[in-house]
């Protein structure tokens, strides 16, 4: 095994666990493995055939993994120790690796790697024994970024008001932009069932878990619950899928596994509060373990996945640098609402991916040292919630006492979800909208911040325009709906579609309320299903219902047949018509 460079090891002792989670790449079309590819961002070269996909699947269920995940790149599996040496031909070793890990601390955690004849140097990486897997990648832990609240911090925000506020998010709702019919997957530790979520009556779909034998509605850290509810400050109609990547003590053991049972179901946006860390100075290229994750990623995005994921909270992972990752950094706004760069932030630039700079924009997160700031929901007795509570030494309680459900905290983690609910909103006012359009329309309309540095380990300064330290800024929700409906007037001008079609100009929320009108309509739904172009062309705008096809003056059919294929290529069809109506 060659550890990399920077990295303190040494071989464990320690029992491996009884179930191992990992990540199989199915034999690449390019012929170029992706642990030998130069180049990870021609995505196409690394799709694997059906042919080797059946084949990769009756291999590892015969020898009894349990495939968690699926894409046109590998399979997320995961199985005993015996199993992955029965597929490798190698031998499975425990060793400790110092990190950066949760709360921003610098600790021993425990790696799995793949030793024997034939097997590669680089750690957690494998080859198998069928031609059809070209290699295997044993999943690293990764840690949620910055849970644990900072001492003696008395100023904080609440949820949703304070949050919504300060990133400019009211407006919007007033208009009737509030996520309405777009979805958020979360990959964390786990979703549990909190007072809060009910009393604001938000909708959270039942969670699923990849870890086998862990309960899907559990969260034994409490990150993922108290996180999620940056989503609904920002996105409160949005639909939230959280994928529990957590073992039974709440680590992060299977966060690619998670990435991918969550791109499964097509979400709009998947947001993610965790990450790894790589030492400075950061090595020519990305570890060969974090490769798959790389490609998941990307793949991702090339499907229409708005992806997000924190920044670090003084960590640099591979996870934010990724080409078409909004990265979340992190601005602080104190009581009197005067911002600057979060010292708990991450912010730097890497020569990866011909160069990239970290964050994207940035959410509101705490200062050093434990960036207390917001007062989020965590299940009773969570780790978090006694952690705070029972606190002492140079780490004080926050306030909250044990066993209340309640504890503040920040971090990155709490931007990214910000972010994601930014997100939400823009894909909500207009759902063709790219990923990378919706990008560009956050970044168009954030809020400068010139005041502050970052993390001390980056020590960025905040300047006039982007910088490493806020990236384009502090997100600003009414400002990127302006930059974003610009895009798609601009878009529409390009495509123009007669005006006589759409009979008169309606509003979006006009457009909301029509199609959720039309959507719970038996009749035109019946109509609709017999005859989908006159459906479309008798839609009435104006008196917002249908008319039937007897009293129609049809416009040309031809226009509307563009608009049912686009509408059978995807599964939320009368948001495709909502997009269009609104155009």
């Amino acid at each position: 095994m060659s550890v990399p460079s920077g990295i303190i090891h040494f071989e464990t002792g320690d029992a491996l666990p009884g179930v191992v989670v990992g990540y199989v790449s199915i034999r690449s079309q390019g012929g170029v493995s992706f642990l030998d590819a130069d180049d990870l961002t021609d995505l196409p070269k690394f799709f694997a055939t059906d042919e080797d996909r059946a084949a990769a699947r009756k291999t590892l269920e015969e020898l009894e993994f349990h495939i968690v995940a699926e894409s046109r790149l590998g399979m997320a599996i995961a199985g005993p120790p015996q199993a992955w040496a029965a597929l490798t031909d190698g031998e499975l070793v425990a060793y400790e690796q110092r990190t950066r890990a949760r709360g921003g601390r610098i600790e021993d955690v425990t790696h799995i790697d793949i030793v024997g004849p034939g097997q590669p140097d680089a750690p957690g990486a494998g080859k198998a024994k069928p031609d059809e897997i070209e290699g295997v990648v044993i999943e690293r832990p990764r840690a949620p970024q910055g849970p644990i609240p900072p001492p003696n911090s008395r100023f904080h925000l609440r949820l949703p008001d304070d949050v919504a506020m300060i990133l400019k998010a009211p407006a919007a709702h007033r208009a009737g932009y509030t996520g309405r019919g777009v979805t958020v997957a979360m990959v964390d530790s786990g979703y549990g069932a909190h007072p809060f979520f009910e009393a604001h009556a938000y909708a959270v779909r039942p969670p699923v878990t990849v870890v086998p034998g862990t309960t899907p509605a559990g969260d034994p850290i409490g990150h993922g619950t108290g996180e999620a509810a940056n989503v609904f400050a920002i996105a409160p109609d949005a639909e939230l899928w959280p994928v529990r990547a957590s073992n039974q003590q709440g680590d992060m053991v299977a966060a690619v596994a998670g990435f991918m049972r969550a791109k499964m179901d097509g979400p709009d946006v998947l947001s993610n509060s965790w990450g790894g860390d790589y030492p400075d100075p950061l090595p020519p290229e990305p570890h060969a373990a974090d490769r798959a994750l790389v490609l998941e990623i990307l793949d991702a995005i090339d499907q229409g996945i708005i992806v997000v994921f924190a920044a670090g909270n003084g960590s640099c992972g591979v996870e934010a640098q990724v080409p078409g990752v909004i990265a979340a950094g992190g601005v602080y706004a104190n009581a009197d609402l005067d911002l600057q760069a979060s010292t708990y932030a991450s912010g730097y630039h890497s020569d990866w991916f011909g160069g990239v700079d970290v964050p994207t924009v940035s959410g509101l997160v705490g200062m050093r040292p434990r960036a207390s700031y917001i007062a989020m929901p965590v299940p009773r007795g969570c780790r978090i919630d006694l952690e705070r509570a029972f606190a002492g030494g140079d780490d004080p309680p926050d306030g909250t006492t044990p066993y209340d459900g309640w504890a503040l905290f920040s971090g990155t983690s709490a931007a990214c979800p910000q972010v994601a609910g930014a997100a939400a909103v823009l894909r909500g006012m207009w759902r063709q909208a790219t990923p990378k359009q919706v990008c560009d329309a956050l970044c168009a309309g954030a809020t400068d911040v010139y005041v502050g540095h970052n993390h001390p380990r980056f020590n960025h300064p905040a300047q006039r325009g982007r910088d490493l330290a806020t990236g384009h800024g502090l997100i600003n929700v009414s400002a990127a709906l302006e930059a974003l409906a610009d895009t798609a007037s601009q878009q529409q001008k390009e495509t123009a579609v007669p005006d006589d079609l759409l009979g008169v100009a309606i509003s979006q929320g006009h457009a909301l309320t029509l199609a959720d009108k039309l959507a719970n309509d038996q009749g035109f739904r019946d109509h609709l299903e017999a005859d989908p172009v006159k459906a479309l062309a008798s839609i009435n705008v104006d008196a917002s219902g249908w008319t039937p096809p007897e009293k129609l003056k049809l416009a040309p059919a031809t226009e509307f047949e563009g608009l049912y294929a686009s509408m059978q290529d995807n599964r939320k069809q009368f948001r495709t018509l909502i997009a269009y109506l609104s155009d």
